[in-house]
């Protein structure tokens, strides 16, 4: 049962969160707020107007921005309730007393575990949800959709191109399918449509594109047998429906679009042939990062609390120096096992939890080095 004093703490540490992400979220909105402004007085009549939609985006930038700071923040919210309280001798009559440090730790790690776990669900549930939203830009320029960058399915060798993607509609405008010989058609064969339509797969479906006002004759299409099966006539019009698993999400953006899919989609993903392997690579590598991230983030509370009250030392902006730089060689040893992993210099699964290892090791090493 958690005593007064580590409600006490705790409080402490998710108000002290909370106060930091409130006022980094609210400069970061006041910055790109007003470096931005024009985009949204584009699709506005009245102030009131860009106003509203001004909060309408932040509000879903919120839960992308949450899901960046949130490790930062838990671990500098521990930085600054431990010296607040270093400061204020509230330690010293608990380690008089006989308590040990380790028990003073335990509050912190109870909310570094609700903020993880905050996060997961965000990451999961409120990301997904909003995805279209995230990446559709701000103001008008959302409307106008995304440039397409063209995609190849390894499985039905079929490129996937065209001019504009909207992200809410899950639609390319001007959608030009390439089809590959002797794979799917007898002759190479390039279908072009004004819009193209993505669908997940259902029971009785597979996922793929429905081809909308096209300037190819159908009925002219030269198909393999392979080709007849992929390349799909709609019933009592001219659509096609071409079976393809790369969904329109990898048409712009792929090297940042699986971040806004739940991890069970994520999986699914990665064990898609469909997919090159660069992409799958850089996904299995996210994959071992959303996992790591958590254990990683508490590990740092191990290595950050006995270097801001070290014993032997009666400087604590020494301390937090000290702490600090080694906080910043730890990330920078993260963002440099992550860079190795996306170059393939090193394995996914190695790029990902080396750095959370190290971090377990270093945390074990100064814990005799804390105030007793």
């Amino acid at each position: 049962m958690a005593s007064i004093f580590d409600r006490y703490l705790l409080r402490r540490y998710l108000s002290t969160f909370l106060i930091l992400f409130v006022s980094t979220y609210g400069l970061y909105v006041v910055i790109d707020g007003f470096s931005n402004v024009d985009d949204f007085q584009v699709r506005a009549d009245t102030t009131g107007e860009m106003l509203q939609a001004m909060a309408k985006h932040y509000s879903y930038q919120s839960t992308a921005f949450f899901n960046m700071m949130a490790p930062i923040l838990a671990i500098i919210s521990v930085l600054v309730v431990v010296a607040m309280l270093y400061k204020q001798t509230e330690i010293t009559p608990m380690l008089s007393a006989g308590v040990p440090v380790s028990r003073l730790m335990r509050p912190f790690l109870a909310g570094a575990v609700l903020v993880n776990v905050i996060a997961w669900i965000n990451q999961d549930v409120l990301i997904p949800r909003f995805a279209p939203m995230l990446q559709a830009g701000r103001g008008e320029a959302g409307e106008k959709g995304k440039k397409v960058e063209p995609v190849y399915d390894y499985v039905s060798h079929i490129c996937i191109d065209g001019e504009r993607l909207f992200y809410s509609e899950q639609r390319v405008q001007d959608a030009h399918f390439v089809l590959p010989v002797p794979e799917v058609a007898e002759e190479l064969t390039t279908l072009s449509a004004e819009s193209a339509t993505f669908y997940e797969a259902t029971d009785d479906r597979p996922a793929g594109w429905l081809l909308q006002n096209l300037s190819n004759n159908p009925s002219n299409l030269k198909l393999t047998e392979t080709g007849h099966k992929l390349v799909r006539p709609v019933p009592n019009s001219s659509d096609l429906f071409i079976v393809s698993d790369v969904s329109f999400d990898q048409l712009s953006n792929r090297n940042r679009s699986y971040k806004y899919i739940p991890t069970s989609e994520l999986i699914q993903r990665i064990r898609n042939p469909a997919y090159g392997s660069s992409s799958v690579r850089a996904q299995l590598m996210h994959l071992h990062l959303r996992f790591v991230a958590p254990i990683a983030n508490v590990l740092c509370i191990f290595v950050a609390v006995p270097l801001v009250i070290r014993r032997e030392s009666r400087s604590l902006v020494t301390n937090m120096a000290v702490c600090t730089g080694c906080l910043g060689a730890l990330y920078g040893l993260s963002m440099g096992c992550e860079y190795l992993g996306s170059v393939n210099l090193l394995r996914p699964d190695m790029a990902a939890w080396s750095p959370a290892i190290v971090t377990g090791t270093l945390g074990a090493w100064l814990s005799g080095i804390a105030q007793t």
